[in-house]
């Protein structure tokens, strides 16, 4: 794995989501899309190479400022890479159903973690708010990542060579 295929790329997405995140943002609900990439990157190449990039991506938007809470994006980003990381190569082996099954499960509970610990007031008042809120969050960065789909899918990520 050459790293300048990581760290390019990398930088581009992180600047697509320090600029764009304030104009994309609805109702305090903002794509997230240091996920999608983390995601692809884990998918590629494994566990290790997503979860380092995951918290250095997370590191990097939590001291600029576009995280909320410090420590929050590190962790989910590690976390979603971590278990993305277990899907690689996984797409011949699993059912179709199972495997898309698995990867929309994976970047649900990553904004099942975020959204907690966001609207954690919201959850204990009025938790019927906080599930909407959870949804429209998950479904808005969902759309983006349907968008990537057309020039990357997910299963040809799985199916790719590590070089």
């Amino acid at each position: 794995m050459k790293w300048i295929n990581v760290l390019l790329p990398a930088i581009g997405v992180f600047l697509a989501q320090f600029f764009l995140v304030d104009f994309l943002s609805l109702n305090m609900i903002r794509p997230d899309f240091l996920v999608v990439y983390v995601f692809y990157i884990s998918l590629v190449f494994g566990k290790t190479p997503g979860v380092v990039t995951g918290f250095i991506l997370g590191l990097l938007s939590d001291l600029s400022g576009v995280g909320s809470f410090f420590g929050l994006a590190p962790l989910t980003l590690s976390v979603t890479a971590y278990f993305s990381g277990y899907l690689t190569g996984k797409y011949e082996r699993l059912l179709p159903y199972v495997f898309h099954g698995a990867w929309i499960l994976i970047v649900a509970f990553h904004f099942l973690i975020i959204s907690f610990v966001r609207f954690q007031t919201v959850f204990v008042s009025n938790p019927i708010e906080f599930w909407i809120k959870w949804l429209f969050s998950f479904s808005y960065t969902m759309m983006f990542f349907l968008v990537t789909q057309f020039f990357y899918p997910v299963r040809e990520a799985s199916r790719a060579e590590i070089t």
